[in-house]
């Protein structure tokens, strides 16, 4: 139960301190970069699998 709460824990001050970094201008760099990469990842994703979709019709 002791690993569970130190898992929340860091969970909830990862999420405080990522919220803190968005707000200044160099944080707010980063997750725009790491944002791009994301939907670039997920657009491929996509396409990779409404092709393979399209071949099993």
């Amino acid at each position: 139960m002791g690993k569970v709460l130190v898992f929340l824990a860091g969970l909830l001050a990862g999420a405080a301190l990522a919220h803190v970094a968005s707000k200044t201008p160099a944080g707010a760099r980063v997750f725009a970069v790491v944002n791009g990469v994301t939907d670039e990842f997920v657009a491929a994703l996509s396409d990779s699998y409404r092709a393979r979709l399209a071949e099993a019709e």
